[in-house]
């Protein structure tokens, strides 16, 4: 897949973590997933490893060095398939008629190519982080990342790997340079290269991506790919309708708490919740001339922040006067 995307602004640091977040944009917008690159192939990141992901550069590192894994069932998905992304400016030669090669014209440009083997995941992540919550809220704690007994969004736990064979990431950090996939042709300095297999290597596959479950406090979050500051529902009304629609919902401290929203046709609705929101119930009223009609109740959600990717979830609203209107949780 040619990518003309697939290089770092002149503007910008261009380092691993930069190359790791380039590769973590393909890798999302192709798997669908939310994951993390793990541009180094860095073996320490397996299911049920814990430590700290910088949403900046995606980098996941140990909460302390030699740390284990947490006890945790992990499932295996085998699903071979490959990928291969490389910036617009790089001229890639085959080796069929001699060792293979890449030649960047531009610097801070991108190569990654593997063949994906099978995904390694956790069962049940939410119900791992529950078991495991007092060791990890001490290894937060020691790493700095707790306050008052609350972990802190960053610090986690490994739930997923993407295992693969036969990888190459290169990263040009000057223009005009040649890499050549051979033993006996010396690394150019102006590369950066992490490949699998590497001589001696007895590991037949490597993590290339992973997905992260952080913590706001008691609240787990799995799929993290950054700061979450509230649980949010936006309401979508492409109908004419003037709806009132209720959010009600309960906290760890408190119960059927609610926030009000009044959305015109063509104007969206937003209600910001805590995350640790549960049992969230949403109702919809539709204004008839001089009265709002009769309640339209939505399927509550238990578990807002875990079910919905960055806790954000949103309904959509329809319908025309004087016709018949719907309300549903959008897809």
């Amino acid at each position: 897949m040619i990518e003309s995307s697939l290089r770092v602004r002149d503007d910008l640091v261009a380092d691993s973590a930069s190359y790791n977040m380039l590769l973590t944009t393909m890798l999302r917008a192709e798997l669908g997933r939310p994951v993390w690159g793990n541009w180094t192939l860095d073996p320490v990141v397996e299911p049920g490893m814990v430590g700290v992901v910088d949403p900046l550069s995606g980098i996941f590192e140990l909460h302390k060095p030699g740390a284990i894994p947490l006890e945790v069932d992990v499932l295996e998905d085998v699903s071979p398939a490959s990928w291969d992304y490389e910036g617009a400016s790089v001229r890639h030669r085959d080796g069929l008629d001699g060792p293979e090669s890449w030649t960047f014209r531009d610097s801070h440009t991108i190569v990654s190519r593997g063949t994906h083997h099978s995904r390694l995941a956790i069962h049940d992540p939410i119900r791992t982080a529950t078991e495991h919550d007092a060791l990890v809220r001490r290894y937060a704690d020691a790493r700095g990342y707790a306050t008052g007994g609350r972990i802190l969004q960053g610090f986690g736990i490994v739930t997923a790997t993407y295992q693969a064979r036969e990888v190459v990431n290169l990263a040009s950090r000057a223009p005009d340079q040649t890499f050549v996939l051979d033993a006996d042709v010396a690394l150019p300095t102006g590369v950066e290269a992490f490949l699998h297999p590497t001589a001696g290597s007895a590991v037949e596959t490597v993590p290339y991506a992973f997905e992260f479950l952080s913590f706001d406090g008691c609240a787990a979050l799995p799929g993290w790919v950054g700061q979450i500051p509230a649980v949010s529902v936006s309401f979508r009304n492409s109908g004419s309708y003037v709806v009132q629609c209720s959010v009600a919902y309960d906290t760890p401290d408190a119960r059927d708490l609610s926030k009000c929203v009044e959305v015109g046709g063509g104007i969206p609705g937003l209600v910001h919740l805590p995350l640790d929101a549960t049992n969230l119930r949403v109702v919809c009223r539709f204004w008839h001339i001089d009265d709002w009609g009769p309640e339209y109740v939505l399927g509550p959600v238990a578990h807002p922040v875990q079910q919905w990717r960055q806790g954000q979830g949103a309904v959509h609203i329809q319908g025309f006067w004087p016709a018949d209107y719907d309300v549903a949780w959008a897809a």
